[in-house]
Formats: C-alpha cells, sequence, structure tokens
C-alpha cells in the first residue's frame, strides 16, 4: 500500500490531502454508530455473530495464539466443532494484548474499534486499485464513494466486530496486488508473491475464500481467450499468476489437515493446475495457428474431463463434494428463506428507492467501462477488475450478503461514471455546441445524483440500533443473574448442566452475555429442533424435545411471532402461509395468524403465558410492550419444571379445569387456566405454577380447581394451594368431585 502512496506525484499535493480526507471520512463514517452501541458503558455490538467473535477473541486473549476450535456451550449437548478459520479472532487478540487489555471491558473496547480502522484501509486500498485502472480522477473520488458506501459501513462501523471486514480488505488487497503484477512495472513477481500472501490469509481469515477464488479462475479462462484471439504469449500473465498461488499454496500447506482450510487449499491447487493447463493449451493453438474460436469450446471440454477426473479420482471425491457443496450453497437456494442475508437480491429489495438508484448508478457504470474497453486496448488489470466486478455483481444476485463486498466495485464504477460523463460534457462546451451555463451545472448535478443514494443511505444506516438493544440485554442480565451458573464456561470442552432453547438468531447473545449453554445459535446447527418446539402442536412433542436437548429455560419474544415466523416455518419444511398471512399495504405490513398457529407451543408461551401447558412457567418479562390484537411483553423466559399434578376422581362426561391468577415481575395480570376431560371416572392436571409468592411472577391466590359445565361456567369449585416443592418434585395432589 505504502509503495503505491509514496508514487504519488508530488506536484500534485491535493491528492494526497484527498486521499487523507478519504480516509478520515471513512473512520469517522464507521465510529459514528458508537453512540448506538454505546450503552450505559456497555458495548452492545452490531450483528449477530460478532458475539461469538467477541467470545472466542476473548479466550484467545487468555490462550494466545491459540484458540477455540470446540465448545460444548454450542449445540447441547452435542456441542460443536468449530469451523471458522482463526486470523481474525486471533488479530484481534494479539492487537488487545498489544495494547495492554487484560480485562473483558478492555478487550470489547480494542474489538469494537478495529473494524473501522480496517474499514478505512480498505478505502486507501480501492484508491491505489482505482488509481492504477483509471487515474487520479477516478481514484479519488472512488475512495469518497467507498467512504460512505452504506453497505460497507455496516460491515465495518463500531462494534460490528466480524470477518467480513477483514475479508474484503485482503481480497482486495490480493486483486491490487495481482494487478500490479500484471502491470509490467519493476518489482512485478515481488508484487505477485504479495498477492499469494493476501490469498493466503484470506484463507485463513474466512472458510469460504473458494468463493472469492472462482473470479481469479474466470480471469485466467478469459484473459489467456483473448491472448489467443491477439495472437499473443499470455506468459507475462501467467507467470506472476502461478507464483501468487504457489505463495498461497505454501503459506496453507502446514494446516492442510484442518477441515476449514481443506477447499482454500483445494481451490488454489486447482487454479494451479488449470492456469498451467490452459497456458499450455493457448501455446499450441499459438504455434499450430489453430482459428482461436475454437478455443472457448475445447476449454469447456477441458475443464468437463477435469470434473470427471476429480469425481472418478476417490481420493479427491472431497474436491468434487465440495464444489456441489459451496455450488449449492450459492445458487441453490439451501438458506433462502431461513437466512435473510441469504435470500437473493431481487427478493424482498425495493428497486424503486436510493438503493435501487445506487445500484443502477453501479449497472450504468459497469456498462460504461465495458465499451470503453471493447474500444481501446485492454489492459489486464482492466480485466481482471471487470472480471471481478461481473463475478461479485452475480453473487450479490445470488445472495444480498455479497453487497458488501460488491460496494468496493460499486465506489469505482460512480467514479468512472462520473469523469467519463464529465469528459463528454466537457466535449460540448465548444463554442456554439451548449450553453456554458449547462455545462458547469451538469456536472454537480450529475455528481449530486451519483452520491445521493450512498449519503441517504449512510444517515439511515448511522440511525440503526444493534440488534440487540431494547429489551434484550436486561433479559440476559436478568438470565445470568437468576439462573444456575453453568461450569466450564471459560473451558467450555465438558458438558455443562443445562441449556437454554431459543430461536438461533439469540443464541450468541445469550451464550455471550448469560454464560448458559444454547440449543440453536447462529451457526444454524439447532435450528431445526428450536423450530420444531415452537411449532409444535402438543405438550408432549415439546417436553421430548426440551427432555433431548437438556433444556430448562426457554426464551420467546415478539419478532417470532411475525418478522421471524416465516423463517422458523422454513426450518420444518411447512408452509408459512399456513400459520401467517403478510399483507404489504402502502409499506405497512398486516400480519394475521392462523388457527392452526394459535395451537402451536410459541403461541401459548408468548400469546397465554403458557396457558394449556403443564410444564413450562414464565419466570421473567421485559417491561416493554409491543403488539396490536395481541399487546405482549417483548421477551419471555419460561422454565421447564416437573409440575404439580392435581388428581382425582369426576364425572366423565364434564372436563375438570384449573384457573389460577397470576402476576407477572412487571405487575401484569394474567389468568393461568388448563383443563382435561376425565377417563374413566378420573383426572389428573399438571400445572407449573405454586401458589407461594417466592417467585417474581407470582400467583394471586390459590388455584380453582372444578368440573367446567359450559364456556365460562363452573360447578363445584374448590381451592387448592401448592408449594414450591409440589411443583418441583412433581407431587400429586388429590382432589375429588
Amino acid at each position: 500500500m505504502w509503495v503505491g502512496l509514496q508514487v504519488m506525484d508530488k506536484k500534485r499535493p491535493y491528492e494526497l490531502w484527498g486521499v487523507l480526507a478519504a480516509f478520515i471520512l471513512a473512520f469517522l463514517s464507521r465510529m459514528a454508530p458508537a453512540r448506538n452501541a454505546l450503552v450505559d458503558g456497555n458495548i452492545l455490538f452490531y450483528g449477530y455473530d460478532s458475539f461469538y467473535h467477541m467470545r472466542r477473541i476473548l479466550y484467545t486473549v487468555d490462550n494466545f495464539p491459540h484458540t477455540l476450535w470446540f465448545d460444548s456451550y454450542l449445540n447441547y449437548p452435542h456441542g460443536l466443532d468449530l469451523m471458522w478459520p482463526p486470523l481474525f479472532d486471533q488479530l484481534i487478540a494479539g492487537i488487545a494484548l498489544t495494547a495492554g487489555a487484560g480485562n473483558q471491558p478492555s478487550v470489547e473496547l480494542v474489538s469494537a474499534l478495529v473494524p473501522p480502522v480496517l474499514g478505512a484501509a480498505t478505502v486507501l486500498i480501492i484508491y491505489l486499485l482505482a488509481r492504477e485502472l483509471f487515474g487520479r480522477r477516478v481514484a479519488l473520488l472512488s475512495a469518497f464513494m467507498l467512504a460512505i458506501a452504506p453497505v460497507h459501513v455496516a460491515r465495518s462501523c463500531f462494534g460490528y466486530t466480524d470477518h467480513h471486514v477483514l475479508e474484503v480488505l485482503l481480497i482486495l488487497g490480493s486483486i491490487l496486488s495481482m494487478v500490479f503484477a500484471l502491470s509490467g512495472r519493476e518489482h512485478r513477481l515481488w508484487f505477485a508473491v504479495l498477492a499469494g500472501v493476501s490469498t493466503a490469509a484470506l484463507a485463513y481469515s474466512w472458510i469460504g475464500t473458494s468463493i472469492y477464488l472462482g473470479a481469479f479462475l474466470v480471469y485466467a479462462v478469459v484473459q489467456v481467450t483473448l491472448d489467443v484471439r491477439d495472437g499473443v504469449s499470455s506468459k507475462d500473465m501467467i507467470v506472476p499468476f502461478l507464483i501468487a498461488f504457489l505463495t498461497a499454496l505454501l503459506l496453507l500447506l502446514p494446516f492442510g489437515s484442518e477441515p476449514w482450510l481443506r477447499p482454500s487449499i483445494f481451490s488454489v491447487a486447482g487454479i494451479l493446475v488449470v492456469a498451467s493447463l490452459l497456458y499450455a493449451l493457448s501455446r499450441i493453438f499459438l504455434e499450430k495457428k489453430v482459428p482461436w474460436m475454437i478455443f472457448p469450446p475445447a476449454m469447456v471440454a477441458l475443464g468437463y474431463c477435469f470434473i470427471m477426473l476429480v469425481y472418478v479420482f476417490g481420493q479427491s471425491r472431497g474436491i468434487y463434494s465440495t464444489f456441489r457443496s459451496g455450488s449449492a450453497y450459492l445458487f441453490g437456494g439451501e438458506l433462502a428463506g431461513k437466512v435473510t442475508e441469504a435470500t437473493p437480491i431481487y427478493v424482498g429489495s425495493d428497486f424503486v428507492s436510493f438503493f435501487g438508484l445506487g445500484l443502477l448508478i453501479a449497472i450504468f457504470g459497469l456498462a460504461v467501462l465495458v465499451v470503453h474497453m471493447r474500444r481501446s486496448p485492454l489492459k489486464r488489470g482492466q480485466v481482471l477488475f471487470l472480471v471481478w466486478t461481473v463475478f461479485t455483481m452475480v453473487l450479490s444476485v445470488a445472495q444480498i450478503r455479497f453487497l458488501y463486498i460488491f460496494s468496493a466495485s460499486a465506489a469505482v464504477l460512480a467514479g468512472y461514471l462520473f469523469f467519463w460523463a464529465k469528459d463528454r460534457i466537457k466535449v460540448a462546451e465548444r463554442p456554439g455546441r451548449a450553453d456554458p451555463l449547462m455545462t458547469k451545472i451538469l456536472p454537480l448535478a450529475l455528481l449530486i445524483v451519483i452520491v445521493l443514494p450512498s449519503a441517504v443511505g449512510l444517515m439511515a444506516m448511522i440511525e440503526d440500533e444493534p440488534a440487540i438493544s431494547g429489551d434484550w440485554p436486561e433479559a440476559l442480565r436478568w438470565l445470568e443473574d437468576n439462573t444456575p451458573a453453568t461450569s466450564n464456561f471459560g473451558e467450555p470442552y465438558a458438558v455443562p448442566e443445562y441449556s437454554i432453547l431459543s430461536w438461533w438468531d439469540y443464541g450468541n447473545w445469550i451464550l455471550y452475555r448469560s454464560k448458559r449453554p444454547v440449543v440453536a445459535n447462529n451457526f444454524q446447527v439447532g435450528a431445526v429442533d428450536a423450530a420444531r418446539f415452537y411449532l409444535s402442536e402438543s405438550e408432549e412433542e415439546a417436553m421430548d424435545i426440551l427432555e433431548y436437548r437438556g433444556s430448562r429455560y426457554v426464551i420467546t419474544d415478539e419478532s417470532m411471532l411475525y418478522e421471524k415466523l416465516p423463517s422458523i416455518v422454513s426450518w420444518i419444511d411447512e408452509d408459512p402461509s399456513s400459520y401467517l398471512d403478510i399483507t404489504d399495504d402502502h409499506d405497512v405490513l398486516t400480519f394475521e395468524h392462523s388457527r392452526r398457529f394459535m395451537g402451536t407451543t410459541l403461541a401459548s408461551l408468548h400469546l397465554f403465558d403458557g396457558g394449556g401447558m403443564g410444564h413450562l412457567r414464565l419466570i421473567h418479562e421485559t417491561n416493554t410492550t409491543r403488539g396490536q390484537i395481541y399487546p405482549t411483553n417483548n421477551v419471555k423466559i419460561f422454565e421447564k419444571v416437573p409440575g404439580a399434578r392435581i388428581a382425582g376422581t369426576a364425572r366423565s362426561d364434564r372436563p375438570v379445569g384449573t384457573l389460577l391468577n397470576v402476576t407477572s415481575n412487571q405487575g401484569r395480570k394474567f389468568q393461568y387456566f388448563t383443563s382435561v376431560m376425565p377417563r374413566d371416572g378420573r383426572y389428573e392436571i399438571t400445572v407449573p405454577y405454586s401458589t407461594e409468592n417466592r417467585t417474581e411472577v407470582h400467583s394471586a391466590g390459590a388455584y380453582l380447581v372444578g368440573p367446567v359445565v359450559e364456556v365460562s361456567t363452573w360447578g363445584i369449585v374448590k381451592e387448592v394451594d401448592l408449594s414450591e416443592e409440589d411443583v418441583l418434585c412433581g407431587r400429586v395432589i388429590e382432589v375429588n368431585f
């Protein structure tokens, strides 16, 4: 990076000041969300994965350089082998140790500050890349565009402690180094080595590195094809290309046995083989003067044969299965509807908006660039950039999450489009051809149009609060303070005493903030069992899941009834419309639950406080009330108990019911009711609450027990008091009618 900055023309001091201004703007833009992330002296991290990165970072600080590779607090009771490459967590842990951060708050502060620094450094990378390919003017505007790009800011802001920011920095660093290596400049082979180092670092940072390496493979195919068409050798491209990926391979091999690194090694080795074959085939075409139009189908045939060989040889089946699973992950929709960020960009995106305008500007810029490159001699670096841009655009179409990586190319495309249009307007300034005033106003208007989507998006993004904001921090503190502590949190290799079942979105929050084991978390393990529990339509099925998963507590929140419900349903391969009807009327979403949903465990717990269930009782709820048709407190925590059993004789033609007036910890009053139909003259009802006032959620009197003649009409009613021991020991209380 510094090599590029040092070669700036000293006669252009504005350039250095401009780059510095873009860097400062980028850093400040990414620091702005700190005002929402710093609450009562604590850091509320953005996102969900950030919380597990923090768990791993803290472990690494205590055990540096070793990090966490198995966690018994995940996927309870099985635990989980972790597949996250370690570099991001080790980098932050190393910085924290170097800075003298010795406790959790100081490590958290360092961890929250690193992403804005890396994000601002990415602006410098994009400046150098655009400057090499398209000149100073485009480079400066590109740097400013990336500095305020809302998608990239969101992934690199204060408190978004996730590997994505390092991932973008490293892949762009690899592309920049490769562009320098392809430029024919002095020391170009050292730039190729640097590209390999950056690629290896990327593999040590993200398990999906193979996805991005596919762009380099596509570039090799495109570039060699163009060289064959033009009748020139590809040696100047192939040599640095092979050096880069050979360097990467050598750096990866020491850890080649690690399953999280194997896909990257397969990909790097495959690129080396394919690039060598492409070069050999191109030489044959040039020497034999074979028409270049035959080259593309020849490569397709060669590629097919290569895939077949990979499939046939048993030792290499891992490569083939990796390729298939990767393709299914990207384009097969495995997570579509289950994970929001894995949704295709054309599903749920509002293109008639500033967001849509920003995409349109990028597409126009790409179109102008393609037309210009067709009319001018093609530089190898520009071809690489074009391939990378199209590649990341396709990724973004497949999954909206990849917009953060495409945003870098979009910044360059916006800068290129502006100066292309400005030059066209300048041509029109010739006397008699245009109004001079208009030729001054039009560029300014165009610049405003280009900058406006990012500026508006940035302002909106800065206002966003962390997803954990609101009631969740209080609920998580209560959970830590009022539930039995579990063992081995700092050394999570043995199975803890029990788990907490929640939807997977909240698993990392519970694990990190409450220090409790979870069934489901943001790795999506346990998600199926969690969905089966919440959507179960019988208490017996729900309890079987809790028993299997060793869960003592269950958490629900209001969003699970609405925005998250379609995702929950999709995990059990059911039709979301059978549970919830969503109507979009003039940007207002209306939700209507079906009768089927009202029979689920989720509805019974969150809407009716566990009414009708005998083994789950409300023990805490947060203060905020949400919902219109069914106003409920936002977050609720339930405890699984054996339950006391009220049993006795009764007429077999009438149900026997129990009613208990209950007051929650927020002072909210509700009634717990359940009933059963006697069989052979006997009934038995399991109830979860005691009538002692020893807990925050407590009864207001005794149970009323008796035959239910009609709806809300009772026959003989008896009052029954139950102790906490009755409930926790599952005692039988005889009440006859």
